[in-house]
């Protein structure tokens, strides 16, 4: 195998692979990358066994063949080559290894065959979805900072993607606070009952789609999902589980409404917070009249105080959060106006904007 590609086209893809191999490995061959030769290109994957993602790039193929190679090692040479680079790498079978050139550059690394590494069988997934790629990133990158971490409860580590009749709806939860994002339902899918996308994936689509601007094809079964845009093709496993009935838990009778300009708020309880305690992080609002006192507490008597106006008529509301939830969904609506609509009870407060209007949040207040 030999051929020749720019450091640039190389680094680029050889960086979409970085997290989804596993630095340290039982099994050697899933620490490579394969590589593998085609007409006027060269394509490239990793997989996890759960996981697997590979791109096609042009290349100059002098000779065709197909390898595997440690991949933290290939990346780090690639990436410390000069920008204009013009990278030619080919293997020496009697040796064992590859061979990179650039400028006055040589490198040699071992490789493997590609006998032994596993590729997801391909399969035709029943459903399939074009999407515009700024919709999915949508979906996607408003709702997984909820998604849980608790290994104990793994339908909670990822996304929820199911429909309606009219809509397409991704929602994620830790048990604490809930996102849920909607698109519309184009009608060109058939009825499914849901799935979980697991969260490392979750990870991997959301950063394949940075930047994107095509339409992505997505497809998937009750087991399996797979995501083709431009030139790069991710396919995962699903979590097998039963995501909770989260309907039931978005309150209807929150009727204490406090709208509030985003950014403000935001910085106000950015600075108040930075004195809380590091594992809770609490806030208090205490909200009366067109106003909100935002005050925490920490060690050794240390304290924070601010007031912000707000709009708001009811009657006193006391009430106390985690200061990184509220300021997770504030980074998510970034401008404008916002409202938080409390419950007289211990529901959860929803936070809406008025430019999301198809987002919703939720987050439990905490025990004073």
């Amino acid at each position: 195998m030999e051929f020749i590609v720019s450091k640039k086209e190389l680094f680029s893809s050889l960086s979409h692979f970085q997290s989804v191999v596993e630095k340290r490995n039982t099994i050697p061959i899933l620490s490579n990358v394969k590589i593998k030769t085609t007409t006027n290109k060269i394509e490239i994957t990793a997989t996890d066994l759960a996981l697997e993602i590979s791109e096609v790039i042009n290349a100059e193929i002098k000779s065709e063949g197909e390898l595997t190679v440690p991949s933290q090692l290939l990346f780090d040479i690639i990436r410390k080559a000069p920008e204009t680079s013009k990278i030619e790498i080919k293997n020496e079978e009697e040796l064992g290894q590859i061979f990179i050139f650039f400028g006055e550059s040589k490198f040699s690394l071992p490789y493997l065959s590609t006998l032994d590494f596993p590729e997801m069988e391909s399969e035709v997934l029943e459903n399939v979805i074009n999407i515009e790629a700024n919709e999915l990133s949508y979906l996607i990158d408003d709702t997984k900072f909820s998604m849980g971490i608790d290994e104990s409860r793994q339908f909670l580590n990822g996304i929820y993607m199911h429909q309606t009749e009219e809509n397409i709806i991704a929602v994620a939860t830790d048990g604490h606070r809930l996102s849920r994002c909607l698109i519309k339902n184009s009608g060109n899918i058939k009825n499914f009952d849901g799935i979980i996308i697991p969260k490392k994936t979750v990870h991997e689509i959301s950063k394949i789609l940075e930047g994107a601007e095509s339409i992505v094809e997505l497809s998937f079964s009750k087991t399996k999902i797979k995501l083709k845009v431009d030139n790069i093709k991710i396919t995962s496993k699903l979590l097998n589980a039963n995501f909770p009935d989260y309907e039931s838990v978005i309150p209807k009778e929150n009727n204490l409404v406090m709208n509030v300009d985003c950014s403000s708020f935001f910085e106000t309880i950015d600075r108040v917070s930075t004195v809380s305690s590091e594992k809770f992080r609490t806030v208090k609002l205490d909200i009366s009249n067109d106003l909100c006192v935002v005050s925490s507490f920490g060690q050794e008597k240390s304290a924070g105080t601010e007031q912000i106006k707000v709009k708001y008529s009811g009657p006193n509301i006391n009430i106390n959060f985690n200061a990184k939830y509220i300021l997770d969904v504030l980074n998510i609506f970034k401008t404008g106006n916002i409202s938080l609509t409390f419950s007289e009870n211990t529901a959860p407060t929803i936070l809406k904007s008025q430019k999301k209007l198809n987002s919703i949040y939720l987050i439990m207040q905490m025990r004073s």
